[in-house]
């Protein structure tokens, strides 16, 4: 019996352990931090006159894929993110930089870190890429041309920063890309033919920049774009006068530009747009929308076409949307405020001032 019960017990030993060995061959190590990272972390961030924060939770005797900010790959414990977001590092990214040692890195943030100086060109060596942020700092310097060797990035978000120059064309490489924030630089020239070839781009923000010339009649093949800003630049000339292709937007922001031209009616073919800015620039003429199906449809919360040189009557038709905001001041527009304005329910902004109305209806009405 005792035997028996041994050998009893002893199977099931030997059951256990074959499970949990075989368990441990088909699951991958959740954290297992190899060398090579921790040295490249570790020095990376002897660069820096980091905070004690971040110094406290990066201990060399710990698993590196368990520090603050940093992310392993769960089978061979590579590095693939690092985000070191409003770490107050206060120096610039060197050339050789020890973070260009982290050759698997997917996901890079840096955002409102004090950064400083010029993006290096190095940067282009991690080429495993898919989200880089470096937006709040003190960059300055042109964006390296080596930015378009990241061929899996989707993600760049580079501004607001002090960066200067042209907006390099080898941008146009970034197939992959969704996403593209330029946003708050000191970029010059004319946008690149070459960003009409990321047909994947849902999200432009090229806005508050020194970028002139006209409009990129070629970024008619962008036809995901859900975000689109070019607004505080030095653009001119008119807008296409087809623009249904954006049949996805959501986001148009011309504004403080100088675009001429009637108001782009065929913007109201787009069901889905929200947000459309048109202020401060010159176009001229009445708001005529050239619809077909009933504007009910339509998602539009705000419409800003103040500070141009619109006229004619305001349109009755503006009631049939669901306008949180409507500006509307700084134009010529002529005749009686519509009374159908008192139909827009979900009202918090209506600017009317300076323009040449004639009439006022005094009916009170309430959001």
């Amino acid at each position: 019996m005792i035997q028996s019960h041994c050998y009893c017990l002893s199977g099931i030993v030997i059951t256990i352990y074959c499970c949990l060995l075989i368990h441990s061959l088909a699951s991958p190590t959740l954290h297992f931090c190899r060398h090579d990272q921790r040295k490249a972390l570790l020095e990376f961030i002897d660069e820096f006159p980091a905070d004690e924060f971040t110094v406290r939770r990066w201990n060399e005797s710990s698993d590196c894929c368990l520090w603050m900010g940093v992310t392993c790959d769960d089978t061979y414990g590579q590095v693939i993110s690092l985000d070191l977001s409003g770490t107050f590092l206060n120096n610039s990214l060197k050339t050789n930089s020890n973070l260009f040692r982290l050759q698997y890195l997917r996901h890079l943030s840096l955002y409102w870190c004090g950064l400083q100086g010029e993006i290096p060109s190095s940067l282009g060596n991690l080429s495993h890429l898919t989200f880089l942020d470096l937006s709040r700092n003190h960059l300055i310097g042109e964006i390296p041309l080596s930015i378009g060797y990241l061929s899996n990035l989707k993600e760049l978000i580079l501004g607001p920063n002090n960066l200067t120059g042209e907006i390099p064309s080898s941008i146009g490489n970034l197939s992959s890309l969704t996403i593209l924030e330029l946003y708050g630089n000191n970029l010059i020239g004319e946008i690149p033919a070459s960003i009409s070839n990321l047909n994947e781009l849902s999200v432009i923000d090229l806005g508050a920049n020194s970028l002139s010339g006209k409009f990129p009649i070629s970024f008619a093949n962008l036809t995901k774009l859900t975000g689109f800003s070019i607004c505080s630049n030095k653009f001119t000339s008119t807008l296409p006068s087809d623009m249904s292709g954006f049949h996805n937007l959501e986001i148009f922001n011309v504004s403080q530009n100088s675009f001429t031209g009637p108001f782009p009616k065929s913007l109201f073919s787009i069901p889905s747009l929200q947000f459309l800015s048109l202020g401060e620039n010159q176009f001229t003429g009445p708001i005529e929308l050239g619809y077909n199906t009933s504007l009910s449809s339509f998602e539009l919360q705000s419409l800003d076409l103040s500070s141009n040189r619109f006229d004619g009557p305001i349109p009755e038709y503006l009631s049939e949307f669901d306008l949180f905001h409507l500006y509307l001041d700084h134009n010529y527009f002529t005749g009686s405020i519509p009374r159908s304005l008192s139909e827009l329910v979900y009202l918090e902004d209506l600017y009317l001032s300076n323009n040449k109305l004639t009439a006022v209806w005094k009916t009170q009405y309430k959001k």
